[in-house]
């Protein structure tokens, strides 16, 4: 299938000699931690060979410190763990295939801690004592009811408290036109004068629109109306069996090609600003792709946030591991068969996935918190929106997975869709790239990359969040990003020693970026036009359909 380099193979003696080493020092670990926490207490520092790591919530409770039951079970646990990566890494491994071992033994390192299980939880121990037993009777009740609602994980958030139309996702604007696809939806002008070139929000088909109108002063819809943009965003059906045949042919013409068309209608103008979200952003470059071909490209300029367009670092992995080719073979089929008997991916199985890429925090802190402890979630309007999730249509999620995702195609200039082949090298248009520093699903090393894809200007900007806070970078005291001017340099971390720091939020710089492309002022545009009249309130109905 592949080759190896046999010279990055380390020798069949120099493996066996680090896995013993590895064992020797688990062992001799364990010798001092039980020795000096029985002779001299768990106080002493010979009885903590291993040190938790800073920033570490597991272990602050000070049982784990002032107990010599608690800190050996810390301490072994520790070991355990270091044993595990060390053997990992003694491995004879590639590149890619010691980062997915690495990945899995941290999975089950983390799953195996023993805050996950009542007698290894000193909190969860105390506070049963403390309620005399009600803590474990409200976890128990938490836990059979995340059963009966199809979760597999712990509730990550109190989400009655939070409405959308209510709290989220309530800048005033009307439903202007529906299909079987999607929702448009158009916002009230909040200034006397607007730019002339219209905005459409493409946002992803994974999760709800609104997270891109959270709340307010944390809406990019919200930001956009209040710089003088008529705004439009496309709100998604959240699919069931009946869509299992939308693709993303279906997504590029019924959703955001039919959305300009109804855009135009209304403003009269015959080009749009286009800014996407994550996926959305991917699927407005593509769409920016396709109309290349046409005399008309109707695509001003082109927003992404968060968005990964090179796949590079996937394909390699499927092309280069002996992991990769499991898979491509194994895991995406079986994902493929599941989707195909349902007609759709379900929702609530991609965000279990997305919150083990940081189990700690996202799944075993809930676990001792819901079902140990008997807490109630925390109430959190980004959490309320990372758990509303939408279902993937079958035939969507096939295409992205296998030509996307796995063959890196639109990237490679090979990508066909709707009957066009589609390159960003066919991309003139400006494009503005926001990435963020912390962002665990969407590296910004690898979202840099698109700026050496694109043949128009570009301009790069990073902030400081992850993949929501880092979109959602309102001014304020703790706001930051960093940018230069073009050339790019080829690596990321080369171009991050050298780019300036400055201590605001990317918005700000983004409404100036999209002035200067949006044209001149002149009187909002009516709600809706004849063809397609204003109909009820955003934001609308299908925002309001759960998994």
């Amino acid at each position: 299938m592949f080759k190896e380099d046999p010279a990055r193979q380390p020798a069949p003696t120099n493996v066996a000699r680090r896995l013993l080493d590895a064992d020797l020092r688990f062992v001799g670990g364990l010798l001092r931690t039980v020795g000096a926490t029985v002779g001299a207490g768990p106080g002493h520092p010979a009885a903590s060979p291993v040190a938790v790591e800073p920033g570490d919530r597991r272990f602050t409770d000070p049982a784990w410190n002032d107990n010599a039951y608690f800190h050996l079970l810390q301490q072994v646990y520790l070991l355990g763990a270091r044993l595990t990566l060390e053997s990992v890494d003694a491995l004879p491994l590639g590149d890619h295939d010691r980062q997915v071992a690495r990945f899995l033994a941290r999975q089950v390192i983390d799953a195996g801690a023993p805050t996950n299980v009542l007698p290894g939880n000193p909190a969860a121990l105390r506070t049963a004592w403390r309620t005399r037993g009600r803590s474990l009777v409200r976890g128990a009740g938490a836990f059979l009811g995340d059963l009966a609602a199809g979760r597999m994980l712990p509730k990550a958030v109190a989400d009655e408290d939070f409405v959308v139309g209510r709290d989220l996702a309530t800048s005033p604007g009307r439903v202007v036109f529906r299909n079987h696809l999607m929702e448009l939806l158009q916002y009230e002008p909040r200034t006397e004068t607007v730019h002339t070139t219209p905005m459409l929000v493409s946002p992803p088909w994974v999760n709800k629109y609104y997270v891109l109108d959270l709340s307010p002063g944390r809406s990019v819809v919200e930001w956009l109306v209040d710089h003088g943009h008529t705004v439009f965003v496309v709100s998604y059906r959240n699919p069931d069996a009946s869509l299992r045949d939308v693709g993303f042919d279906d997504y590029l013409r019924d959703g955001l090609l039919t959305a300009i068309g109804v855009i135009e209608d209304i403003t009269g103008q015959d080009e749009v600003n286009v800014a996407g979200a994550c996926l959305g952003g991917l699927l407005a470059l593509m769409l920016t792709a396709w109309l290349a071909d046409d005399a008309s490209p109707r695509v001003g300029s082109v927003t992404l946030v968060n968005t990964l367009v090179d796949f590079s670092d996937i394909t390699e992995f499927v092309e280069s591991s002996v992991a990769g080719k499991v898979y491509e073979h194994v895991v995406v089929d079986l994902i493929e068969r599941a989707t195909g008997r349902r007609g759709y991916l379900d929702g609530r199985r991609v965000d279990d996935f997305f919150r083990f890429l940081r189990a700690n925090e996202l799944v075993w802190r809930s676990t001792g918190s819901n079902w140990l402890m008997g807490r109630r979630p925390p109430s959190l309007d980004i959490l309320t929106w990372s758990s509303d999730g939408m279902n993937i249509p079958h035939r969507a999620q096939r295409y992205f997975m296998r030509e996307i995702f796995l063959r890196n195609d639109f990237a490679r200039g090979r990508a066909v869709l709707a009957g066009r082949t589609l390159s960003p090298k066919k991309i003139t248009q400006d494009v503005f790239v926001a990435a963020a520093r912390k962002d665990h699903i969407v590296p910004w090393e690898s979202a840099y990359r698109t700026t050496a894809l694109l043949p128009g200007a570009v301009r790069f900007f990073l902030s400081a969040g992850g993949h929501v806070a880092g979109a959602l970078a309102p001014p304020g005291p703790k706001a930051r990003y960093w940018t230069s001017e073009p050339p790019f340099a080829p690596n990321p971390q080369t171009w991050l020693a050298t780019a300036t720091e400055h201590r605001q939020g990317w918005w700000e710089s983004w409404a100036d970026w999209l002035a200067d492309r949006s044209g001149p002022r002149r009187p909002p545009p009516p709600m809706g036009s004849d063809r397609y009249p204003p109909g009820e309130p955003a934001p609308g109905t299908y925002v309001l359909q759960k998994i």
